[in-house]
């Protein structure tokens, strides 16, 4: 996923250095780098701080509003703040270089996803880049009814069994309760 990533943000950031007068072309690399740094970073740190679901539904594009995400909106954060530091523009500069690079790599990223006719990328292996390879076959491990989201029907199928796609019983719930 890291290449695929990184091939996405040079694109993004090309395209955004060359819109943005107060930035030097010679740039361009090394702020690919740090977006490509601040998306992975930031995607990491809310599946370990516990948002492994709304990352998902991220990437899967369930999100209605994913630029508009606390995710998205933290990448954009970090971005700014590292464009601002190690290449000097202004706040305002950076923001926009920022607004320009990530919503669109982040839009692309979920098409590659989810597009059937495109093997560089999907979300298992997405998600096991992310994890260090500690979460394999994500999609039906958390999608327990099959309708291709991560909600609360399928974490009331993981706790209590009941899902179309579960026998009575199998849930989490129920096999602690035959515990005691």
């Amino acid at each position: 996923m890291l290449d695929e990533l990184m091939n996405l943000v040079k694109e993004a950031t090309g395209n955004a250095v060359n819109n943005a007068p107060d930035v030097s072309n010679e740039h361009s690399d090394a702020i690919a780098q740090e977006a490509t740094h601040s998306i992975m970073d930031e995607l990491k740190g809310a599946i370990s701080g516990g948002g492994l679901s709304s990352v998902v539904n991220m990437l899967r594009g369930n999100e209605t509003n994913a630029a508009g995400n606390s995710t998205t909106q933290n990448i954009l954060g970090n971005l700014t703040s590292k464009l601002t530091e190690k290449f000097g523009l202004s706040p305002d500069t950076a923001q926009s270089l920022g607004s320009s690079i990530i919503p669109s790599v982040l839009g692309k990223l979920t098409g590659k996803i989810n597009d059937p006719n495109d093997s560089s990328v999907n979300l298992d292996s997405a998600i096991g880049s992310l994890t260090g390879g500690k979460l394999s076959n994500i999609s039906s491990m958390l999608d327990k009814n099959g309708d291709g989201k991560v909600d609360l029907s399928d974490a009331m199928s993981l706790l209590g069994g009941n899902s179309s796609n579960s026998s009575e019983g199998d849930g989490l719930l129920n096999k602690l309760k035959n515990l005691f």
